[in-house]
C-alpha cells in the first residue's frame, strides 16, 4: 500500500529572495524523494501565499515547483486542498499541472484507517468575521470580477493583503491557541474517521485521541516539516534537504494542554 506524504503552508512567494530560494530548494528535493517511493503526495493548502488563475496568465514565480508537480503528478497522485491564500483555482493546475484539486476536503484511506483531510481555516469558533468574508471571496461572480482586473494589478495587489494576512498569523505563533482545531479534529474523529489532518495553524502536531490521531504537517515555509502515514500509522519529520529527520512537536504557546 503506497505512503501518504503530507505538507502544508509553503507559502511561497511570501518572503525574502534568499529565503524563497531556500524553500523552492527544499520542496524540489523532497518532491524528488516521493517520486521515488510507493506513495502519494497530498498538498494540505497554501503551497502559495498567493494564487489566482486568469483565463490566460498564472502567477509566474516558482514555476520550478509547477514543472516537478506536473512531473510527479503524471505517474503518482497528487492531491491538492484549497487553502485561505490559493483557493482561486480555474483549470490549470488540474488540467496543466494534472494535480487532483479539492476546494474543502477529501477522505483518504491507508492501512484501514478513513483519513479526514482539509486546510482548516474558517475552524475557530469565534471567527466568523473570516468565514463571511470567505463566503466572498469564494464567490464565483466575485472571482469573474476580479479577474476583470489586468494580472499586473491584480496580482501585486492580492499578494499586499495576503502578506498582511500571513503577517499577522507568524506574530501570534508566541501566544497562539489551536483548542479549536483539536477540538474539531476530535470531533471527526468522534464521528467514525480515524485521523484528521489539517494544516493552517502553522504548528506541527501528532496528538493521539482514543483510537484515532490529529495530524498537522505544521509550516513548511519556515519549519520544513512534512507528515507521513505508512500502513495506518502517522508520522511528523522535518525535511533537511537530503533525509527525514523524525520531529517531535510542541504544543502552542499557551494550548490549554500545556498548562496541565
Amino acid at each position: 500500500m503506497p505512503k501518504i506524504y503530507f505538507f502544508s503552508d509553503a507559502h511561497l512567494g511570501a518572503h525574502s529572495e534568499e529565503l524563497e530560494k531556500r524553500k523552492e530548494q527544499r520542496l524540489v528535493s523532497f518532491c524528488r524523494m516521493v517520486e521515488k517511493e510507493d506513495a502519494e503526495l497530498v498538498i494540505v493548502g497554501d503551497l502559495y501565499d498567493f494564487w489566482f488563475e486568469y483565463r490566460y496568465v498564472v502567477p509566474r514565480r516558482h514555476l520550478r515547483v509547477l514543472g516537478l508537480l506536473s512531473l510527479l503528478s503524471a505517474h503518482k497522485k497528487v492531491h491538492y486542498t484549497a487553502g485561505n491564500h490559493d483557493f482561486w483555482f480555474d483549470s490549470f493546475m488540474s488540467h496543466e499541472i494534472g494535480l487532483t484539486i479539492h476546494e474543502h476536503d477529501l477522505v483518504l484511506e491507508n492501512g484501514g484507517r478513513r483519513i479526514y483531510i482539509t486546510h482548516g481555516d474558517g475552524l475557530l469558533k469565534n471567527d466568523h468575521g473570516y468565514r463571511c468574508l470567505k463566503k466572498v471571496l469564494r464567490n464565483k461572480v466575485n472571482i469573474l470580477l476580479y479577474r476583470l482586473l489586468h494580472p499586473d494589478f491584480g496580482i501585486p495587489l492580492a499578494l499586499f493583503f495576503s502578506r498582511l494576512s500571513r503577517d499577522a498569523g507568524e506574530r501570534k505563533r508566541d501566544t497562539y491557541r489551536d483548542d479549536d482545531y483539536r477540538d474539531y479534529a476530535y470531533g471527526k474523529i468522534d464521528s467514525g474517521y480515524d485521523m484528521v489532518v489539517l494544516g493552517h495553524t502553522h504548528w506541527a502536531a501528532l496528538d493521539p485521541y482514543k483510537k484515532g490521531h490529529y495530524v498537522n504537517p505544521g509550516f513548511w515555509g519556515l519549519d520544513f516539516t512534512y507528515a507521513v502515514v505508512e500502513d495506518g500509522v502517522p508520522g511528523l519529520y522535518i525535511w533537511d534537504g537530503e533525509k527525514g529527520i523524525p520531529y517531535a512537536p510542541t504544543l502552542p504557546p499557551g494550548n490549554r494542554k500545556s498548562l496541565s
